[in-house]
């Protein structure tokens, strides 16, 4: 039967806080399997006060003894000895993490201080980290280095919880290597910070700096570049150019794209450019089917759509679209034509905006046909909020006679106050507190 030690160790903190007295040391706790009896050891100087005893308890009820144990410890330690919390190892281990030594223990109160991490993206880091030989001095190592790019709390928590295992690279080993690769092909510092907040692969594999300056060559500058990777980070991890991006550029330029066509697709974050040249070709033949002209930005929108959609599945969204709207088959080549990327919504979404936009607003099959960027807009955030301005400024006799209701959605948010909200905020007092109500999920009052 195995049971576990709860031990003590002091570890010297002069160093990493500033404020505390010459000798002052805090203490970090960690468990130890021990092979017939269950010890529970605390140290405090030269006094101990060990308890031990026979468990014949099963695992289960130990384990849950154990951690009602450590509740009850922790916050008394904590008191006794006030540092900050990342001071400490924040979870004593279970019952079940019997192999787990003191060097290899993962500080998720550290990650929550530290790095800005929440709670739970603290906890999913360490479980991913419980295989890595790490420690707290590594990663406060990690930290100080990062404090060179300026990067915000918010920044690292974003690499941390894209990364987790970042947070453990060796500096003298990885980074600073990895960095000087970075600053030779060109990027200052300050965007090798924004890198490493979307991409933070960029600083353990020596591949991804070959990967980069391809596409820094392509796109021609790094806010491009950072636009792109920040729709699609796979861009560095998961490609080969020679075999794939190259070959792939190459055919879409054969196809008619323009160099600025197909960069325009790459900072959208479709994947095309790092697939299989194979697949490439049938998403070309399927975007033709819907007779938009290559050199089109159409076309260009019909390739994104169907992008990671099998012409299986775009048979099947073309079939659902036909049904639920009630149109043609020329009428829905209609729409698709004028919206290619209403084909990347849910059946789901689509119905449900479909069945507001008949049923509520009380629109027509091809008026729906014309104008299939409706299908698009959230109905809680902009169909149905303005829905009911609408509404109340026709019954009231305000709103002009050529006003439709697609002229209403489709401009922006700050347009949309200043044509049909501030002018009537006297002659329809409340309408403005109504519509930002009804975009929070709220009933649009009687006004």
């Amino acid at each position: 039967m195995e049971a576990y030690t709860l031990a003590g160790f002091w570890h010297d903190q002069r160093s990493r806080c500033p404020d505390a007295q010459d000798g002052t040391r805090s203490r970090a706790l960690f468990l130890l399997p021990v092979k017939t009896e269950a010890q529970i050891s605390l140290t405090t100087g030269h006094d101990t006060a060990v308890r031990s005893r026979r468990d014949p308890s099963p695992p289960r009820r130990r384990a849950g003894a154990m951690q009602r144990l450590q509740k009850q410890l922790l916050p008394a330690l904590r008191a006794a000895f006030p540092l900050p919390a990342s001071h400490f190892s924040s979870r004593l281990l279970s019952a079940s993490t019997a192999t787990l030594s003191p060097t290899r223990f993962v500080d998720e109160d550290a990650l929550v201080a530290a790095c800005g991490l929440t709670g739970a993206e603290a906890l999913k880091a360490s479980k991913r980290l419980q295989k890595v030989p790490s420690n707290l001095d590594a990663a406060l190592t990690f930290l100080a280095f990062l404090a060179d790019f300026r990067l915000s709390k918010d920044d690292i928590a974003a690499a941390s919880s894209r990364y987790p295992r970042f947070l453990h690279l060796k500096v003298d080993e990885t980074l600073t290597s990895q960095v000087a690769r970075l600053r030779d092909i060109g990027l200052s510092t300050p965007e090798i910070g924004r890198l490493i907040t979307i991409a933070p692969c960029i600083l353990s594999n020596p591949r991804t700096i070959s990967r980069l300056e391809f596409y820094l060559s392509f796109l021609g500058s790094y806010p491009r570049v950072h636009s792109a990777l920040r729709n699609n980070s796979s861009l560095l991890r998961r490609n080969n150019i020679e075999s794939e991006v190259k070959p792939n550029i190459a055919f879409l330029e054969q196809c008619g794209l323009t160099t600025c066509d197909i960069a325009k697709i790459l900072m959208s974050g479709s994947r095309i450019l790092i697939m299989q040249p194979e697949h490439v070709k049938e998403i070309v033949a399927c975007a033709d089917k819907f007779g938009m002209p290559r050199e089109s930005a159409g076309f260009r929108y019909a390739l994104m759509a169907v992008t990671g959609i099998s012409p299986v599945r775009v048979s099947a969204k073309l079939d659902f679209l036909r049904m639920v709207i009630g149109c043609s088959d020329a009428q829905l080549h209609i729409a698709v034509s004028r919206f290619p990327l209403i084909l990347t919504y849910s059946e789901v979404k689509l119905s449900h905006s479909l069945e507001f936009l008949k049923a509520e607003v009380g629109l027509e099959p091809q008026y729906i046909v014309l104008r299939p960027a409706l299908l698009g807009y959230s109905i809680q955030k902009r169909l149905m909020p303005r829905y009911h301005v609408m509404k109340v400024l026709n019954e009231k006799g305000l709103l002009k006679k050529d006003t439709d209701f697609y002229s209403m959605v489709k401009i922006v948010e700050e347009s949309f106050f200043k044509k049909f909200l501030l002018p009537y905020h006297r002659s329809v007092p409340g309408l403005e507190k109504a519509y930002l109500a009804a975009r929070e999920g709220k009933m649009f009052p009687e006004i």
